[in-house]
C-alpha cells in the first residue's frame, strides 16, 4: 500500500528545489510525487519569496517568506472530519523573488505514508 490516509510507516519523498534567478518569475520549485503528511518549506536564499501553488503569480495566493524562514505544515493534525488533510500528489510549487539580485535556493522537503 501506498498514500493511504490510514498507513503508519513514513518515507522521505525526493526534496524539491529551485535555485532562484532575478531575472525569472514565478519558477518552479517541484511537483508532490506523494500526498504529503508534513511537509517543510525552507527559504534558503537572500530575498524574500512568494511562494504558490497557483503558477499565476497573485499576492493573495500563497505565503511570503523572507529570507531565511522556515514553515512546517504537519498536515494531520487539526484535521476535523477530513481523514487527511493537504495537497494532493501532482500539486505544484512556485517562488517568486521579491527583490533585486536573487541568490540562494528554495526548498521543499516532505514526508508521506508508506
Amino acid at each position: 500500500m501506498a498514500d493511504m490516509p490510514f498507513d503508519q510507516r513514513l518515507k522521505w519523498a525526493p526534496e524539491l528545489s529551485v535555485t532562484l534567478d532575478s531575472d525569472e518569475d514565478n519558477q518552479l520549485i517541484g511537483v508532490l510525487i506523494h500526498q504529503p503528511v508534513m511537509l517543510l518549506f525552507k527559504n534558503q536564499s537572500n530575498v524574500s519569496v512568494f511562494v504558490s501553488d497557483n503558477d499565476d503569480f497573485t499576492e493573495d495566493e500563497g505565503t511570503t517568506m523572507v529570507s531565511g524562514e522556515e514553515i512546517i505544515f504537519d498536515c494531520r493534525g487539526n484535521h476535523g472530519n477530513a481523514v487527511n488533510m493537504g495537497f494532493p500528489s501532482g500539486t505544484s510549487f512556485f517562488a517568486t523573488s521579491i527583490g533585486a539580485g536573487a541568490t540562494g535556493d528554495v526548498k521543499i522537503s516532505y514526508i508521506y505514508a508508506k
